[in-house]
C-alpha cells in the first residue's frame, strides 16, 4: 500500500470519486445518501453528525487511515458486512490509492 499510496496520481482520484459523488460529496457538511467525505482520511468513523449510519463500519475500525479505506473501497459489503453501502467496490488497487491520495487534499 505504501507504493501505491507514493506513486498515487491526485488527479486520477478526482476522476475515480465521480464513481462516489451520486451519494457523496466532499463540502464539509454536505451529506447527500452517504456522509460527506471531506476530511474522511483520519477521520474517526461514524463522525459526521447528522448522518444516520449503520454500525457495521463502525465495528470494524475507529479512524478511516489509508489501510482502512483501501480495504472498504475495494469490497464494502465484505469488508464491512451489513453496511449500507450499495457500491460494489473499486477492483483496480490503483484506483483506490488515487481516490484515497485525492480524498486526503479535500480538507483544510
Amino acid at each position: 500500500l505504501a507504493a501505491l499510496l507514493a506513486s498515487a496520481d491526485v488527479s486520477k482520484g478526482e476522476g475515480v470519486f465521480r464513481k462516489c459523488s451520486a451519494c457523496h460529496k466532499v463540502e464539509d457538511g454536505a451529506n447527500g445518501a452517504g456522509p460527506h467525505l471531506y476530511g474522511v482520511v483520519g477521520r474517526a468513523v461514524g463522525a459526521v453528525e447528522g448522518f444516520g449510519y449503520s454500525g457495521a463500519i463502525s465495528e470494524k475500525a475507529e479512524v478511516w487511515g489509508q489501510e482502512e479505506l483501501f480495504a472498504f473501497l475495494e469490497k464494502p459489503r465484505t469488508w464491512a458486512p451489513g453496511t449500507s453501502m450499495g457500491f460494489n467496490g473499486l477492483s483496480k488497487p490503483e484506483d483506490r490509492a488515487n481516490l484515497i491520495a485525492w480524498l486526503a487534499t479535500t480538507d483544510d
